[in-house]
């Protein structure tokens, strides 16, 4: 009776999790046709595809592939001792013939799998001269396991790419991501053909186990290095196309914290929505129920009930879950091209490969972003949003307050969606589903009729027990005073019950009658138990009952304060903080000489029509507030274009002051007075928009606050136009407008318009041109001469007060208030471009960190896509690691006429460079100024080049040496190619 075959188990659980692991990447209908394949299948599967493209004159070498299958035969007898009565065997061939049809569809992709394949052929030509009586050995099991485990994973990485939806569009971009997993297998297994010997030799049993360790320890750190590197790789890219695309993705966080806040201060008012039938059957992860309407009356909770629908879905973790909420306070929310790039980051933000793709259609391709762009990129992204083909992946989009947005952006948004519904169902793994929170408009209400819908009218019973519970709640907090009008807590229950059904489902009616009680003063008992009954029953009634009590002891100065509040708060072009907001109604008056704040007290003078969030901005308690002030119902009544014209006026005021007081001829110590008062804190937001309003009061009708407003606007560009000339204006070129309103502009101020037209162009940037790293910490004044010196100055002054641990004339609790409020704007991001250059940060050095996004220093290899690196060293050291031994392709085309230009004079000092260096760096002449570099860094650099300096840190040296000589930061010399070249040839 023969022994049975020793097994060694560990070397069993190796083949189990692999096999499994691959299982279940697998979609079911593709294991069945695996199941029971033979090599001799795979290989007559391969001549039947060879036939193929020879038909279709695309024939490609397949017998690459006959090693492979060789090799493959061979090593399925060495393991059939671990394989036997298991289904694992066939699997370490069967993948080949799948891959091998799906791929031949694309010659490119084919090409490249089928080399990957060949090179595993090598590493198991091995086990053609191994005795099959050395596999029952337990050690040699184990690397027979190791190989069994590398063949699958080569197999899952390559199923998983070509079964991914859309695979072909994501193939240039995903392809090198896939070529270094397939190295790394590669390298593992070529590292074990050694042990393989070496375990099957007795003499070199002790060191095949030390080597056993080893390469398990290499294994693991290969794999942590390259997981590591993918990570950065990818979220470099992503910072590059949030960059790109100018988008702001904390707006819609502090959107969603200020909505959902209401449910978290009053609990047990929401959790109704996610019982209800409709809204359950949305939420679950299956293919019905793909569209969603919420629709409802102003005030019903239609946006806190929205979120938490978000929050339940975040938290079960079951779908990507993209929410966006569209609101007055902050207009860009309400842009269809902000609300497309804010769904697209959201889709592309936790799969690596489509941030790939997207990272090369707007950066390497430089496509034009325009709405047919982002619309095609947002449905490519959706159908190959899985990325495992044996899972269907779930999208679920919510998108709130859609009628706060024009009649043809809520017809887009509705057409959009519906095509990203359609793209999901194509691709036959994503399906989406859409849910719109909104009330009734015309655009909504034809989409009412095509799809499912829950109307909040109908859902009276479930809103009368939420409004009740709110009521309570509020009503418990007034007991102590109310109780001494003899008012029970029977009595409170029954009136929350009264106001619950008085309300129809109005959280917001509710809300303003339990302000009403808890605002006003009552001496009779039944004045507060009949409130819910003597009390407007219409909003619009109700808000003007409210304005009547505010407004009626005003006078029309005080009245006009109240409409600028109420201007600022419905029209800003982003919610002002509160110090801000009073700096901004300090310059409404047009005067750049003010000296005193506004109090804070203008804002409770408003209450209860608006409300002051956890981030210091104000809103309208709700936007029916907004909707009553613009209407002809109102007593006091706020117009858009009166708003902008006064708005303006304010932003100029703002920047002509600071032409005046924040100048180094004016007195420090009270330049450093009035912006530690606050005078100044509207000087961002001022010079944020000062252009947008230039535009936007050049379509506006003449009045006076207009008038004002240009007529500042010309002392500004009196101050800034000579530094915005470009030599096109020198040689009267027609300027070619960057926005057509300017066209009118220019009729009225040529100067104007020129510096308007700069400013849109530094705007436009998406790198940053230039940084000195010696003026970034300065905190000296420096003259005017461009908007941004004078936006310069201002953080300066903040800087120097940051760091005073006194002030003449303020006290140190006045001084602490301002480090709370003004700190993050002393460290503001220097592109224009992006969403942190009005945020902030909260020293120098994170906003260096982050500055680094912005740099433009790339790798010269050609057909290299890595993203832009943060210094000179980090280049050096990617192109060593995944470039090493190829040259930068980049050449020099230097003419002989210059390097004789260029060669220094016998008599010439060592110390300096020649002028001739400036000159041409400042003309441009890049070529002649890296050339100079390259025959002469011996002569000015040799110091940098001692025996006991590192390689990396000599060649920093020398290139902060040459950018000394520049007199530019070395972050702008590496940002042009040639500085690019020079330091690869240092290299």
């Amino acid at each position: 009776m023969p022994l049975t075959a020793r097994v060694s188990l560990d070397a069993q659980r190796i083949i189990r999790e692999a096999f499994e692991d691959l299982e279940r990447c697998v979609s079911t209908s593709d294991r069945v046709s695996l199941k029971d394949t033979t090599l001799d299948d795979v290989r007559e599967a391969a001549h039947m595809v060879e036939n193929e493209l020879a038909a279709r004159q695309s024939l490609r070498n397949l017998r690459r592939l006959e090693p492979l299958f060789t090799g493959l035969a061979h090593y399925s007898k060495t393991i059939e001792v671990l394989c036997n009565g298991t289904p694992y065997l066939p699997w370490i061939w069967a993948p080949i013939k799948l891959i091998l049809k799906i791929s031949s569809d694309h010659i490119e992709a084919f090409e490249k799998i089928i080399k990957a394949y060949s090179q595993i052929a090598k590493p198991l030509q091995r086990f053609k001269t191994i005795d099959r009586a050395f596999s029952n050995d337990k050690d040699v099991q184990q690397t027979l396991a190791i190989f069994y485990s590398d063949i699958l994973k080569f197999h899952k990485e390559a199923y998983r790419f070509v079964r991914r939806s859309s695979w072909r569009l994501l193939f240039l971009t995903s392809w090198g991501r896939f070529q270094r997993r397939f190295d790394g297998i590669i390298e593992d297994l070529k590292a074990h053909e050694e042990l393989v010997d070496k375990t099957a030799n007795a003499v070199d049993i002790s060191e095949s186990k030390d080597m056993r360790h080893q390469l398990q320890i290499w294994r693991q750190e290969y794999l942590e290095k390259l997981a590591k590197e993918e990570a950065e790789q990818t979220a470099a890219q992503y910072l590059a196309v949030v960059g790109y695309l100018k988008s702001d993705e904390s707006t819609q966080l502090k959107i969603f914290d200020a909505i959902a806040s209401e449910a978290r201060t009053n609990p047990g008012t929401c959790d109704w929505i996610l019982k209800q039938s409709a809204i359950q059957s949305w939420m679950r992860s299956h293919l019905s129920s793909t569209c969603l309407l919420l629709h409802g009356r102003a005030g019903t909770g239609k946006s806190v009930l929205a979120t938490q629908i978000v929050q339940f879905l975040q938290a079960s973790k079951g779908s990507l879950v993209i929410p966006h909420f569209c609101t007055y306070s902050h207009e860009e929310s309400m842009e269809y091209g902000k609300i497309l790039k804010s769904i697209l980051l959201h889709l592309i933000r936790s799969d690596t490969d489509l941030i790939a793709h997207v990272y090369e259609v707007l950066i390497l391709k430089k496509k034009i972003l325009g709405l047919k762009l982002l619309e095609e990129l947002i449905c490519n992204s959706v159908s190959a949003s899985s990325p495992t083909p044996s899972l269907t992946k779930y999208i679920h989009i919510i998108i709130d307050g859609l009628d706060e947005c024009d009649q043809n952006t809520q017809s887009r948004i509705i057409k959009m969606m519906e095509r990203v519904i359609s793209a999901a169902s194509s691709s036959g793994s994503t399906v989406c589903k859409v849910l719109l929170s909104s009330r009734m408009s015309p655009a909504i209400t034809k989409k009412a009729r095509q799809t499912q819908t829950v109307s909040l009218s109908d859902e009276n019973e479930s809103l009368e027990k939420a409004i009740k519970t709110y009521a309570s709640q509020r009503l418990s907090l007034l007991q102590p005073q109310f109780s001494q009008l003899r008012i029970s807590s029977d009595d409170l229950d029954a009136l929350g019950l009264r106001i619950a059904k008085k309300a129809e489902g109005m959280f917001l009616w509710a809300r303003l009658v339990l302000d009403y009680l808890a605002n006003n003063m009552f001496l009779r008992r039944d004045e507060i138990l009949s409130a819910a009954e003597t009390l407007p029953q219409k909003l619009q009634e109700f808000y003007e009952k409210i304005l009547t009590q505010i407004t009626s002891h005003f006078d029309e100065r005080s009245i006009a304060r109240m409409v600028s509040i109420f201007g600022w708060i419905a029209f800003a072009k982003r919610p002002l903080r509160k110090a801000e907001f009073r700096s901004a109604l300090a310059f409404s008056s047009g005067d750049p000489d003010v000296d005193e704040l506004a109090p804070q007290y203008l804002f409770d003078k408003c209450n209860p029509l608006i409300e002051e969030r956890q981030d210091s901005t104000f809103s309208f308690i709700h936007v029916s507030v907004r909707d009553h002030l613009q209407s002809t119902n109102s007593s006091i009544n706020i117009n858009e274009t009166a708003c902008v014209s006064s708005h303006g006026l304010a932003i100029a005021t703002c920047l002509v002051s600071g032409l005046r007081f924040l100048t180094p001829t004016y007195s420090e110590h009270n330049r450093q007075l009035r912006v530690l008062r606050g005078i100044h804190g509207f000087h961002f937001y001022a010079t944020e928009y000062w252009v947008e309003y230039i535009l936007a009061n050049s379509e506006v009708p003449t009045s006076q606050a207009n008038s004002d407003f240009f007529h500042l606007c010309r002392e500004l560009s009196a101050t800034f136009e000579p530094a915005s000339r470009t030599s096109g204006d020198e040689d009267n070129k027609p300027l070619i407008f960057l926005d057509e309103r300017l066209a009118k502009i220019q009729h009225q101020d040529i100067a104007l318009c020129v510096v308007a037209q700069a400013i849109l162009a530094e705007e436009r940037e998406r790198y940053l041109q230039e940084s000195s790293s010696e003026n970034d910490i300065s905190t000296d004044m420096m003259e005017v001469t461009s908007l941004k010196s004078l936006l310069s100055n201002y953080q300066r002054t903040v800087q120097q007060l940051l760091c005073l641990r006194a002030c003449n004339g303020a006290s140190l609790e006045e001084l602490e208030r301002f480090r709370r409020q003004f700190r993050a704007s002393a460290f503001t991001c220097r592109l224009p471009s992006c969403p942190n250059f009005s945020h902030g940060f909260e020293d120098h050095d994170l906003r260096l960190a982050h500055e680094v996004i912005h740099r433009r220093i790339v790798c010269g290899v050609q057909g290299c896509q890595y993203p832009p690196f943060c210094s000179i060293r980090a280049l050096k050291r990617h192109q060593k690691t995944c470039h090493s031994g190829v040259a930068d392709s980049r050449r020099k085309d230097i003419r002989n006429v210059a390097r004789s230009m260029l060669k220094p004079s016998e008599n010439s000092q060592d110390s300096q460079p020649p002028m001739l260096l400036q000159k041409l760096w400042y003309s441009q002449r890049y070529d002649l100024v890296c050339q100079y570099m390259v025959d002469n860094t011996q002569r000015f650099a040799g110091s940098c080049w001692q025996t006991n300096v590192a390689i990396d840190d000599r060649i920093e040296q020398t290139i902060n040496l040459y950018a000394s000589f520049l007199q530019i930061p070395s972050a702008l010399f590496l940002s042009r190619p040639r500085g690019q070249a020079f330091a690869a040839q240092l290299g």
